[in-house]
């Protein structure tokens, strides 16, 4: 699977099937939750199950193919310098609303472990540019999702 994964990104000029777009939007979108989940060195069960939830809800996936998902795109993620090539997926695949749904869930995954971090912070800020988003709509959302939260 992973041989597949690799020829997925390697970057050639083969005309892409709609399934090796379809996945690598999939992993994009894993590695960015990921990234703001352990951005501040601590991965805790409350944000690997608010990962597993999303994902199998944005893409209508069982355990198995999540969990799989999940290490796929942090070996992917590994392997990478930056996060420039998946957010660039993203802006590529994905128009304002969709990146601000996506958005919405990294502050579901950033709070939900109760807590944001400085390094959370600067990661989601760094994805609010990275994503060409609008900055109030950014605080907009980060408030709903904080009241969210504390009030659950």
């Amino acid at each position: 699977m992973l041989g597949s994964f690799k020829k997925i990104f390697d970057g050639s000029k083969r005309e892409e099937s709609a399934e090796d777009r379809e996945f690598k939007l999939k992993v994009a979108t894993s590695v960015i939750l990921l990234e703001a989940a352990t951005a501040d060195s601590h991965f805790s069960q409350e944000e690997q199950d608010k990962i597993v939830e999303i994902l199998k809800s944005r893409f209508h996936m069982a355990d198995g193919s999540v969990k799989e998902l999940i290490d796929e795109s942090k070996q992917e993620r590994k392997e990478s310098t930056d996060l420039w090539y998946f957010t660039n997926l993203i802006n590529d695949n994905l128009d304002n609303e969709e990146k601000y749904n996506l958005m919405e869930e990294v502050w579901e995954v950033i709070y939900s472990d109760g807590t944001l971090d400085k390094f959370e912070n600067y990661i989601a800020h760094k994805l609010l540019n990275m994503l060409n988003l609008d900055h109030s709509k950014f605080i907009e959302l980060k408030m709903k999702v904080k009241s969210e939260t504390q009030a659950s």
